[in-house]
């Protein structure tokens, strides 16, 4: 496999190092021996993260459980000092878009990432002057 695609699952390769050792902070949701969910943060500096890898398995989506696990990661970016979480998610994810606009994240703007068009959005943590 040729460019960025091959790098695409380093991280999850090495979480420890990308997300925990780097100051942010990974989630890995289990329903009885099943993974479910997953979710990442990653710091981009003193005061942003972007949230990386938020997946629902489709056998349990539409059970509030992607809403949980995204209101856990931003807990979790408050008491790691973020101010800001940042993320990108492609156009045809809908149902990823009305979550996160749901949960209060703005539309920064639109573009192409690795060939995809995607929607950039940020997010002002609460309590977090």
């Amino acid at each position: 496999m040729r460019g960025p695609e091959r790098f695409w699952e380093d991280d999850l390769r090495n979480v420890g190092e990308v997300y925990i050792a780097s100051g942010g902070d990974f989630i890995v949701a289990h329903i009885g021996p099943q993974l479910a969910a997953m979710g990442g943060l990653k710091p981009v500096d003193d005061d942003v993260a972007e949230l990386k890898r938020m997946r629902v398995d489709p056998a349990f989506q539409r059970r509030g459980l992607g809403r949980r696990l995204l209101r856990e990661l931003e807990s979790r970016a408050v008491a790691l000092g973020f101010k800001w979480i940042k993320l990108d998610t492609t156009k045809i994810q809908v149902g990823a878009q009305r979550v996160y606009e749901t949960a209060g994240y703005v539309r920064r703007r639109e573009g192409m990432l690795h060939g995809y068009a995607v929607i950039f959005y940020e997010k002002r943590l609460a309590g977090q002057d």
